[in-house]
């Protein structure tokens, strides 16, 4: 597994060298409509409680992620910026999280860990080379936990996933982005909750 300082230096090293590119993007043909992109999951809240004594617990993962791609509809004048409707395809990879998981023989400690794929619209507002998004869809994820003293649980749950997000465009084609989404996960058939998942990443648009 690589160091979690890695992806935020590989997004510092992009946004140095991707206004590079402007000048020679400017002679292009404005991108299309299909875009592309991914975030790392700096941090996952999801809501589980600890077993009392559980020395090693940490309800919150590290190492999450997203990836993405998208189609904009027509961009429509709004409010002295631009209204940005689109729809993507979403995936989700949930870091490992150590808490106490419900089961029907009482809570046992854990690790537990997520996947997921679904679907969402996007509305987002740009002024200038800043836009806000809000966006709603459904997912189907899967979670799956490992408890300490032996055993182990899979689940599939299919619910509603939405989010908020910023983004900066460095140029016409690439944008970092800070968002955060809410993807609901259920890991055995007493343990279901709803992951936070706060996340830095960029995207292309070709």
């Amino acid at each position: 597994m690589f160091p979690s300082f890695r992806f935020p230096a590989a997004l510092l090293a992009l946004a140095t060298i991707a206004p590079l590119h402007a000048v020679a993007a400017a002679a292009e043909p404005a991108p299309g409509p299909i875009y592309a992109g991914a975030s790392y999951g700096f941090r996952a809240n999801t809501g589980l409680d600890c077993v009392p004594g559980q020395g090693d617990c940490d309800k919150s993962s590290k190492r999450n992620g997203k990836a993405y791609v998208g189609y904009s509809f027509d961009a429509l004048p709004f409010q002295g910026g631009v209204a940005l409707p689109s729809v993507e395809l979403v995936g989700y990879l949930g870091g490992e999280v150590k808490s106490g998981f419900d089961t029907g023989a009482g809570k046992r400690a854990g690790r537990g860990k997520f996947t997921g794929a679904g679907v969402q619209g996007v509305l987002g507002y740009q002024f200038d080379a800043f836009t806000l998004s809000g966006r709603a869809g459904v997912a189907y994820t899967q979670g799956k936990v490992d408890y300490l003293g032996g055993g182990s649980d899979k689940k599939n749950k299919a619910g509603l996933i939405y989010g908020i997000g910023a983004a900066y465009a460095l140029n016409q084609n690439w944008s970092l982005h800070l968002d955060w989404d809410r993807v609901p996960v259920k890991y055995n058939d007493k343990q279901t909750t709803k992951v936070d998942m706060f996340s830095l990443g960029a995207s292309y648009r070709f």
